[in-house]
C-alpha cells in the first residue's frame, strides 16, 4: 500500500508542475495561460543572464516537461514498470534538482510547498534512504 500511495504521489507531484505552466499568476492584472514557467518578466535571473524573451520561455517549458515526465517515470517505476523499475530512484532525484531550479527561477511565493516538496523527496531517498528498494 504504501509502495502504490508513493508512487501516486510522485506522479501527482510530476502532474502539479503541468498544471502550473498552464495557470496565470494569482492575481496578475494581465492573466495569461503559462504565466507560471514561461512568462519572460517571471524569471528573476534568466534575463539578467542576457537570455532573450524567446530563450527564457524555452528554459521554462523545457523544465517543466523534464520535470513532469521524470516525476511521472520514476513513479511508474515505483510501481514495477519495465525498464523504470531499477531506475526510479535516480530518475527521481534529478526530477527534484530540475524542479527546483524550475521553481526558484520562476520564483512565486505559492511555489514554496513545490520547493519543501522537493527537499523532502531528496532528503528522503538521499540522506534517510527511504523507502528502501521496494519489492515487486
Amino acid at each position: 500500500m504504501v509502495k502504490i500511495l508513493f508512487a501516486l504521489f510522485l506522479i501527482a507531484h510530476g502532474l502539479v508542475h503541468a498544471g502550473l505552466a498552464a495557470a496565470p499568476i494569482p492575481k496578475d492584472p494581465e492573466p495569461k495561460p503559462g504565466a507560471f514557467f514561461t512568462d519572460t518578466s517571471r524569471s528573476w535571473l534568466l534575463p539578467q543572464l542576457g537570455l532573450n524573451a524567446s530563450t527564457v520561455q524555452w528554459v521554462g517549458i523545457l523544465l517543466v516537461v523534464l520535470a513532469t515526465v521524470g516525476f511521472v517515470f520514476a513513479g511508474l517505476g515505483v510501481l514495477g514498470a519495465p525498464g523504470l523499475s531499477t531506475i526510479w530512484r535516480i530518475v527521481a532525484v534529478v526530477s527534484s534538482c530540475l524542479s527546483l531550479l524550475l521553481l526558484v527561477l520562476f520564483w512565486h511565493p505559492w511555489l514554496l510547498v513545490g520547493i519543501l516538496i522537493d527537499v523532502g523527496i531528496l532528503i528522503a531517498l538521499l540522506w534517510v534512504k527511504w523507502p528502501p528498494l521496494l519489492s515487486r
